[in-house]
C-alpha cells in the first residue's frame, strides 16, 4: 500500500486553489534529470506536473535552457537586495543533479500584464528589472512561459529530511508560494524539512503555514544576511491543535536577543519555535511570535 507524501496526510487541502492558479494561466513545471524522475512524486495533489529535464537536448517549442536560465535570472531580482542571487552551476549542481526545482511560470502574454499592474512593493527596482527580462526574451526570440515562482530543495544525509532554500513569487496575495511549496514537498516525499531564512523575511508567513517552526539555531553569524536562522518543520506530526499563545514577541533587528536565545539552546535549557502567522503587527511595528519551552534539568 502507497501511503499519501507526508505534507499531503498532514495538510490535505493546502493545493486546493492549484486549479485556481492554473485557471489564472499558471503552469507548473518539474525540472530534474531523469535518473531521479522515479523518485520523485509526479502528481503531488493529484496535480500532474510539467516534466522538464534539464539534459534534454531534443528539438521543442521552446526552449529549456532558456526557460531554466530565466529561472535563474528572475529569481535573483525576486529576491531583491537580500544579495543570494543563485549561479548558474548552483543551480545545476545542488537542484537539478540531486534533487528537483519545483517551477511555476505563466504564459509572456499574462506575465507581461501581470508586470504592468503589479507593484512589487518589495523592490521598486523590480518591474524595471523585467522589463529588461522581457527584452531578452524578445531579442533572443525565446516563445515559452515566463517563471513567476518556485521552490528548492535539497536532500539531506538523513533519509526523508529535506533542506529547503529558495521559496520564491512575483504573484503575492494569490497563494503561489504556499501552492508552490505544498506541491515541492510533496513531489520530494519530504517528511522533515530544514531551512535558513531571517526573522524579517515576509516569506516566515508561508513556512508558518506548514505548522510552527522548530528553531534549530537562532543565529547564523555566517550567512550573508543578518537576523538569520535554522528552522524545522516536521511534516509528520499530527494535523491540528489549538495554537499555543507566544511566549514573547522578538523584533526581527534584536540580534542581541537571538544570541541569547542561542545560548539557552546550546546549554539545553529551551526550545524555541516561531508561531503562525509568522508576523505580527504592534504599535507600527513587525514582531515574530516566539514560544519558549522549558527543557526538564
Amino acid at each position: 500500500m502507497m501511503f499519501p507524501p507526508a505534507v499531503e496526510a498532514r495538510f490535505p487541502d493546502f493545493a486546493d486553489h492549484t486549479d485556481s492558479l492554473v485557471g489564472h494561466g499558471v503552469e507548473f513545471f518539474l525540472a530534474s534529470n531523469g535518473t531521479l524522475r522515479p523518485h520523485l512524486n509526479e502528481t503531488p495533489y493529484s496535480h500532474k506536473l510539467t516534466w522538464l529535464d534539464f539534459t534534454d537536448t531534443a528539438e521543442k517549442d521552446w526552449s529549456i535552457r532558456d526557460f531554466l536560465n530565466f529561472f535563474n535570472v528572475i529569481n535573483g531580482i525576486a529576491f531583491g537586495d537580500r544579495g543570494i542571487p543563485m549561479p548558474q552551476w548552483v543551480m545545476v549542481d545542488l537542484i537539478l543533479m540531486p534533487a528537483a526545482a519545483l517551477i511555476a511560470g505563466l504564459p509572456q502574454e499574462e506575465f507581461a500584464a501581470m508586470v504592468e499592474r503589479s507593484t512589487f512593493r518589495f523592490d521598486t527596482d523590480v518591474k524595471r528589472l523585467l522589463r529588461k527580462v522581457q527584452q531578452d526574451m524578445r531579442n533572443s526570440g525565446y516563445r515559452g512561459p515566463v517563471p513567476v515562482g518556485g521552490y528548492c530543495a535539497a536532500p539531506s544525509a538523513e533519509p526523508g529530511r529535506w533542506v529547503g532554500w529558495s521559496l520564491w513569487s512575483l504573484m503575492p496575495a494569490v497563494g503561489l508560494g504556499k501552492a508552490a511549496k505544498a506541491l515541492a514537498l510533496s513531489a520530494y516525499r519530504a517528511q522533515k524539512l530544514d531551512g535558513v531564512t531571517q526573522y524579517d523575511n515576509s516569506a516566515l508567513k508561508v513556512h508558518t503555514e506548514f505548522g510552527a517552526l522548530k528553531i534549530l539555531v537562532a543565529t547564523v553569524p555566517f550567512h550573508t544576511s543578518p537576523g538569520s536562522f535554522v528552522y524545522q518543520s516536521d511534516l509528520t506530526l499530527p494535523a491540528g491543535g489549538e495554537l499555543p499563545e507566544p511566549t514573547f514577541l522578538l523584533d526581527p533587528f534584536d540580534y542581541s536577543r537571538q544570541r541569547a536565545m542561542q545560548k539557552d539552546i546550546e546549554a539545553g535549557r529551551c526550545e524555541f519555535y516561531v508561531l503562525p502567522p509568522g508576523h505580527v503587527r504592534r504599535d507600527g511595528k513587525t514582531y515574530v511570535p516566539i514560544l519558549e519551552k522549558e527543557l526538564p534539568r
